[in-house]
């Protein structure tokens, strides 16, 4: 009886320092890969793991698309990508490779009622220093920008309904507008 006694001892004593060991690790670009490894088509490229407003964000890419995701332990520690329905999935994307036209690519996620909605892209155009979205009828927000080695995003998280069509603007370091996704009426 005490045999066993010392035997659940030890096992909930290295369970127990597991768990905590595992709780304290901090996500890697290396833990994304291995997250992602089964994925098709597979990971080429993580630029970043970054906590940004208190939630681990990782942007990472394959041949199509780049990705945005968040970062979150399960029970036993381990770093997984979770969306906002709790599945393995990412939060928003944008093709891969950009047109050589391209001033920036986008993407916007809308999970649905009650979720966030993710504007996402990648800055192509070296003059945009600056990405405004409109997020109410006439009303803008800044996105914050993310620079990964030579490598530029935006990113934004939005607690409401998506303004269609959707308006996001690039300005220069001076304030001018580069580039809209919404064309200008020409007229005569």
């Amino acid at each position: 009886m005490r045999k066993l006694f010392i035997g659940i001892a030890i096992t909930t004593i290295l369970l127990t320092v597991f768990l905590i060991y595992n709780h304290k690790q901090l996500p890697t670009k290396d833990g994304v890969f291995k997250i992602t490894e089964n994925w098709s088509p597979t990971t080429e490229e993580v630029y970043l793991v970054r906590k940004i407003d208190r939630e681990w964000l990782t942007i990472f890419r394959n041949t199509h698309s780049i990705m945005l995701g968040r970062l979150e332990q399960n029970w036993l520690g381990f770093w997984v990508l979770k969306d906002d329905n709790e599945v393995e999935g990412t939060l928003a994307s944008t093709h891969h490779p950009p047109i050589q036209e391209d001033e920036f690519t986008w993407g916007v996620s809308l999970a649905g009622e009650g979720k966030p909605s993710y504007y996402f892209g990648q800055i192509i155009n070296p003059e945009i220093k600056k990405i405004e979205i409109e997020t109410q009828k006439n009303f803008f927000e800044s996105a914050l920008l993310i620079i990964s080695g030579q490598t530029r995003f935006f990113y934004l998280k939005l607690d409401g309904e998506v303004v269609m069509p959707i308006n996001i603007n690039g300005y220069s370091e001076t304030g001018k507008l580069i580039y809209s996704t919404i064309k200008p009426i020409k007229e005569d």
